[in-house]
């Protein structure tokens, strides 16, 4: 239910507006001075505020910067007299979103309280309807990394060019590939995937192209290849800053005419085939050392994507050793309630070079040796302060390691103590207890 704050300090006009916001649906919550306001503010997810602009212990407008930085998207409406118009108007230029003269009616006062939360519920809507969108992903995270990340997976999936995925090993290129099919609504369509970091440059060519009978000593038929088998769908080149030089040639006349001829064939064929290409090297680097076709790069980076590596990802560790705890528990059919408490300063200080492929592995191990209802990880090392090496009464204590991983995230957020709770996923109170011990 949506909860409306009244901060007040005549007690007859507090109690009347409380009693109208509780007949309109909602849930109110009423305070006498600007400090009492503030600590219900921090303790309660707040949606619209009645500031009275002249309070015993505070100037109303000056408190609408203090009350947006405890809860950056609340909506304030001002309560001041007819004598004070002018200062009602400040306050918009402030922040609030709307104001009241005193003495007004019930009427005015529902009006508007119905107007705002009408707008909050439509866009609280959209904003459901976008994260229902996000979540066909199946990408899990909050960080602003992945949150931008899921915006251009969504560009990407409206228009029909190639893409190219980037990211270290281990993030997950190609999962990010079939969200751009999943999403286009090509699932309809073959996802064919072609190796370009493993094969030589003969069986690469077979596999992309096919080949006519005869074309070589084992070709006893005709035979399709991925390009082929993907027409209508999507053809995914992993590590294709690999791909042999000698086949690039031909990959680039598919990008830009998408025909091709099989192998020992002299017919050209057409087909309609959406190519994503991903890696883990830098093809510009690879282009300068004569590696890779400059011309090639730049048709298959149309657009851009990049997937920030685990270790930048803060709080997205924790929700995705959770995720693959709870799957893993399943698969394995385990009880398993949880991580023991010191686990999460252990998964948010390790480097994670392997990224998300190596914490999947080390939770999938974790829970295969695990006995008890709390689970440790197994297989990862122990994070130990800079510059020890074996002792163990030099190890990081707990709470160190938390104060550490909240100083990088204030360092990540311009010091926004409300960002960072946010990304920290705890309130603003308890982000600034942690900050004082």
């Amino acid at each position: 239910m949506s909860k409306v704050l009244i901060v007040e300090d005549s007690e007859d006009l507090r109690l009347s507006l409380r009693d109208l916001v509780k007949k309109a649906g909602y849930t109110p919550f009423a305070a006498e001075t600007g400090a009492e306001g503030l600590r219900l503010l921090e303790c309660q997810l707040i949606d619209v505020v009645f500031l009275d602009i002249g309070l015993p212990d505070a100037n109303g407008i000056e408190l609408i910067s203090v009350i947006h930085e405890i809860s950056p998207d609340v909506d304030i409406v001002m309560l001041t007299g007819n004598d004070d118009a002018r200062s009602a108007v400040n306050s918009l230029k402030s922040g609030a979103v709307d104001y009241i003269l005193k003495p007004f009616d019930v009427v005015e006062f529902r009006h508007i309280l119905n107007r705002l939360m009408a707008g909050r519920l439509s866009a609280r809507q959209e904003t459901l309807a976008e994260r229902q969108k996000s979540d066909t992903l199946n990408l899990i995270g909050n960080s602003r990394g992945m949150i931008q990340l899921k915006d251009d997976i969504r560009t990407a999936s409206q228009v029909r060019v190639p893409v190219l995925i980037t990211g270290e090993t281990g993030t997950g290129k190609e999962m990010v590939a079939r969200a751009i099919h999943r999403l286009a609504g090509t699932e309809g369509g073959v996802f064919a995937k072609v190796d370009c970091g493993t094969l030589s440059a003969s069986i690469i060519e077979a596999e992309l192209f096919g080949n006519e009978k005869g074309a070589y000593t084992d070709a006893r038929e005709t035979r399709k290849g991925l390009v082929e088998i993907a027409d209508g769908g999507v053809l995914f080149l992993d590590e294709i800053g690999n791909l042999p030089l000698e086949l690039q040639p031909k990959l680039l006349r598919l990008v830009e005419e998408s025909t091709f001829r099989r192998v020992g064939g002299v017919k050209d064929i057409h087909v309609n085939v959406r190519i994503l290409a991903a890696t883990n090297a830098d093809v510009a680097e690879e282009v300068k050392m004569g590696r890779f076709r400059e011309d090639l790069f730049y048709r298959l980076n149309v657009i851009s994507l990049v997937i920030p590596p685990l270790r930048e990802r803060g709080g997205d560790v924790i929700l995705l050793a959770n995720h693959f705890l709870r799957h893993f528990a399943k698969e394995m059919k385990k009880n398993i309630k949880g991580f023991s408490p010191q686990t999460d300063q252990l998964f948010l200080e390790h480097d994670w070079p392997g990224n998300v492929r190596e914490l999947k592995n080390i939770v999938e191990r974790t829970v295969i040796y695990c006995q008890r209802d709390w689970a440790t990880p197994v297989g990862l090392d122990v994070v130990r302060s800079e510059g020890s090496k074996t002792s163990d009464d030099e190890l990081v204590t707990l709470r160190e390691m938390e104060r550490r991983y909240i100083e990088k995230v204030l360092l990540r957020t311009g010091n926004n103590k409300s960002e960072a709770a946010r990304v920290l996923d705890i309130s603003r109170t308890t982000l600034r207890d942690k900050l004082k011990n």
